[in-house]
């Protein structure tokens, strides 16, 4: 992701807002990361693709349920079925990363950091085998994305892609940049203006790619901000956004070589 990481969250600020995403390494060491991989939670995880549900035992499709998939082979679980162990875990790092999302909503004076609350929190897998998402964004309104990698996001291992400068419909931005992988280490956060395009690419490795997620947004504008029809315009808006953007990238990549 060519110039947007930061050594600091406030560093990461002004790329929010030029780019809609900043990448702060080093927020969380190696051993918070194996708390996290030791609890129940990462434990239960499903590591491969699951066969259709009908073929499964009455008590895998049960296990199955609360892992829900928004593409095949990303599984999600959300707070709502954490227990004690993961909800303890997961709020101390939340408070790491609560002063960025502060000074991200703080950054509107007139609203300040009136109204802010987690719209949401999960860990997420995307398995060996599992396939591109559609892309979308995560609200209509201004809000913040936190994810956290696990483990190393390559380009391979299906890591975030985002439309750079997508979120302010920066189009000259968009046009330069086009599509960009998100490539972070484990303990890394990458951070993005909700209203952002991205997706999650398909997993060609051997290993799968768990990730944890927050979400912000105002009491007053909660995702995703609009209806299923409205959802489904935008990803077929991103998707051509995402060609015209990669069509002028190249262009710009020959023309000196034509001149």
């Amino acid at each position: 992701l060519e110039g947007c990481e930061a050594p600091t969250f406030d560093a990461a600020l002004p790329m929010l807002r030029t780019s809609g995403i900043g990448v702060v390494g080093g927020v969380f060491d190696e051993g918070f990361i194996n708390r996290i991989k030791g609890t129940e939670l990462y434990q239960s995880m499903p590591t491969s693709m699951q066969r259709a549900r009908h073929r499964l035992s009455r008590a895998r499709q049960e296990e199955l349920e609360i892992w829900p998939t928004s593409a095949s082979g990303r599984y999600h679980r959300r707070e709502e079925s954490f227990d004690d162990e993961a909800m303890a875990v997961f709020e101390e790092m939340e408070q790491a990363i609560y002063p960025l999302v502060e000074a991200f909503f703080a950054e509107d004076r007139e609203k300040g950091v009136e109204g802010i609350y987690r719209s949401e929190m999960q860990i997420l897998n995307a398995v060996p085998g599992s396939l591109d998402q559609a892309w979308h964004s995560d609200n209509q309104s201004r809000g913040l994305t936190i994810i956290i990698p696990l483990v190393d996001f390559t380009t391979d291992n299906g890591p975030t892609q985002v439309l750079v400068g997508s979120h302010t419909r920066t189009w000259p931005l968009l046009a330069q940049h086009g599509a960009q992988v998100v490539r972070a280490p484990a303990g890394a956060i990458a951070a993005y203006d909700s209203r952002t395009y991205h997706r999650g690419l398909g997993n060609s490795t051997d290993e799968g790619r768990p990730a944890i997620i927050f979400c912000y947004d105002r009491t007053w504008s909660p995702p995703p901000g609009c209806g299923p029809y409205s959802s489904l315009a935008n990803s077929y808006v991103a998707g051509i956004l995402n060609l015209l953007s990669a069509g002028s990238v190249m262009c710009t990549s020959l023309w000196p070589q034509s001149r």
